[in-house]
Order: C-alpha cells, then sequence, then structure tokens
C-alpha cells in the first residue's frame, strides 16, 4: 500500500468525516433520554449560556373568594437562572509512516477513530458526572465534596467510596460550542502524522429554583469488585426514586428516572437480583432473574423500582469517605 499524500488525506478527511458519529454512540451523557435539556451553541458568542429554572410544580391558591387577589406572594414561581459554561476536551494519536505501511490503511483508519473517539467520549463523560455530583468539573476526591444528597452508605461504613447517580432528564443542561474536530500535522522530523481532536462542550445542573442538584441523587458505596460490604442495593436506589417522587422531579415519557452505577456497583445488584447474598432465589422471582440475566447481556441490569440503569467506567471511584 503507498503511503502517499493522497492516502494521508483521504485517511484524514475519513476519520473528520466519521468522528461524530463515533462520539456520539460512545457518549453516555449528550443523551437527549438521560438529558433532555440540550443546547448547541456554535456559531454563539461567549461560551456561557443562562439556563431559566422555576421551583417544582407549586401547588395553586385554593377556595379563592371573588375578587380576591389571584397572585400573590405565596404563590411564586421563583424564576431564576444556572449557567452553563463549556470546555475543551481533547485527546491525540500519533500514527507513524511504518504502521501505515504495514497495518493497512482500513485498519489504522478504524484505530485512529477509536482512539480519538472514546478519549474525547470519556472526558465528556468524566466531567459530566462530576458537575452532577458537586456542580463542578474537578475531579471528585471525597464524598464531603458532593453537592447533592447523598442516599447511599453514610462515612463512618465505607472506607473508600464508588458513587452512582440517580436523577430526573431534567435535572441536567449540556451544550457543545465545538462539535468533534480534528486537525493533522506532518511531523517530518520524526516521519510521523499526528491527529488531534477537540470538542468544547460543558453540563449544569438545572433542578428546581433555589436548589440545582435537587432533581439529583448520590448513592455511595463501598468501593471494590466484589467487596462483600459494597453496599450497593434496590433499596438504597428505591430510596433515591422515592425522594425524586416526593419533589415532583420530572420523569421520561414512560415514567421512568434514570441510574448510572459503577460497575462493582451493578455486579452487587446483579448479585442481589440473582438471589446471591443474602436473599433467596424463591423471594425474588424467576421473572426479575431473567430480567437480571439479560440486562446483564445488554450491559444494563434492569428497569426495577422506576429506574433504567446503565454502567459506566467513568463515575468517582474510589474516593475518600470522610
Amino acid at each position: 500500500m503507498s503511503t502517499s499524500t493522497s492516502n494521508i488525506n483521504e485517511l484524514y478527511s475519513d476519520v473528520v468525516a466519521d468522528l461524530i458519529a463515533y462520539y456520539d454512540n460512545a457518549v453516555l451523557l449528550p443523551n437527549p433520554q438521560l438529558i433532555v435539556n440540550n443546547y448547541n451553541l456554535t456559531g454563539a458568542v461567549g461560551n456561557t449560556m443562562k439556563i431559566p429554572r422555576t421551583n417544582s410544580w407549586p401547588a395553586g391558591n385554593t377556595s379563592v373568594s371573588d375578587n380576591s387577589d389571584l397572585i400573590n406572594a405565596g404563590f411564586d414561581l421563583g424564576t431564576d437562572s444556572v449557567s452553563l459554561a463549556v470546555s475543551k476536551k481533547s485527546a491525540g494519536t500519533t500514527i507513524s509512516e511504518e504502521s501505515l505501511e504495514d497495518g493497512g490503511f482500513d485498519t489504522v483508519r478504524n484505530a485512529v477513530l477509536t482512539r480519538l473517539s472514546r478519549s474525547i467520549a470519556q472526558a465528556t463523560d468524566i466531567s459530566g458526572f462530576n458537575v452532577a455530583l458537586s456542580g463542578a468539573e474537578a475531579d471528585l476526591t471525597d464524598i464531603a465534596n458532593l453537592n447533592v444528597t447523598n442516599d447511599g452508605y453514610v462515612a463512618a461504613d465505607i472506607t473508600t467510596a464508588d458513587v452512582a447517580v440517580v436523577m430526573s432528564p431534567e435535572a441536567m443542561g449540556y451544550a457543545v460550542k465545538r462539535e468533534p474536530t480534528v486537525k493533522m500535522f506532518n511531523d517530518i522530523q520524526n516521519d510521523n502524522h499526528d491527529m488531534v481532536a477537540t470538542v468544547r462542550n460543558g453540563f449544569a445542573q438545572i433542578g428546581q429554583h433555589g436548589s440545582s442538584g435537587a432533581f439529583i441523587r448520590g448513592v455511595c458505596t463501598q468501593s471494590g469488585i466484589g467487596a462483600a460490604s459494597n453496599g450497593a442495593s434496590l433499596d438504597l436506589f428505591s430510596t433515591s426514586v422515592a425522594n425524586l417522587r416526593g419533589l415532583n422531579a420530572p420523569t421520561d415519557l414512560t415514567g421512568f428516572y434514570y441510574a448510572m452505577v459503577t460497575p462493582a456497583q451493578e455486579l452487587a445488584l446483579a448479585k442481589e437480583l440473582n438471589g446471591v447474598g443474602g436473599i433467596s432465589s424463591g423471594s425474588i422471582g424467576s421473572v426479575a432473574q431473567d430480567m437480571a440475566n439479560d440486562a446483564l447481556l445488554q450491559s444494563l441490569i434492569t428497569q426495577a423500582i422506576g429506574l433504567r440503569f446503565a454502567r459506566s467506567n467513568n463515575l468517582p471511584t474510589g474516593i475518600a469517605s470522610a
């Protein structure tokens, strides 16, 4: 295979054309089902937008007399706004001339696409989960950094924590300023071709007036796959659902909230559904066991207790418990 300039340009063109599709397939959070508030800022001036919000479905006036004031301080929608700023995520890879000569055009193209798309997708998800749990993109280091209610174990029960996210699809906002973009440079000195992918996007907690994280719950459990004291249980996630329902937090069109869990939490929940670790097969029922088994094959857990579960490797794990 020739590695002429025309072939290099063709490789670059293919990667540019297909990167967004690969990126979209790999990213969990910029998903209309999980986050219904999606904004495209491409071409707009500035890197920050304001998203209006109101409080949670307040009750109207009751037993109103004729000629009474129908708008008063007791029925204030409490409108305000939250700011959503975008930031740049990037990934790069180097393609040697020898890899093109020896590896084959299609092999190299697919490897480049996978590497770039997964890297900026992972960076996007990590930022999104950090914002969901703390309101900022900075990495979580301690349970104390959570600014959402923790429905999981308290710090005294765990040494290092994994944190799941349970939320309403109305809880977050997502904006993109620059779609995934690729630039290529020829490194003549080293006989390489460098490709860099960037995306500019961001997240914000929306929730309700006065409490951005009200529609998001955290579930903290002990880190470690197979840990006997992991603590992840349907009871904890049911509690989060009840708390969200108590706030009238909106569900999706089919009446579900969403839970994103770590692999260790997925295993603990699967054991519970399958009757392992203290729950007998008879108490859980064969239908639920079949659901769990099928869900594991599909990288999902179950649709029990009013939640749609998904597993992610980009949630905070191993953070300090105090």
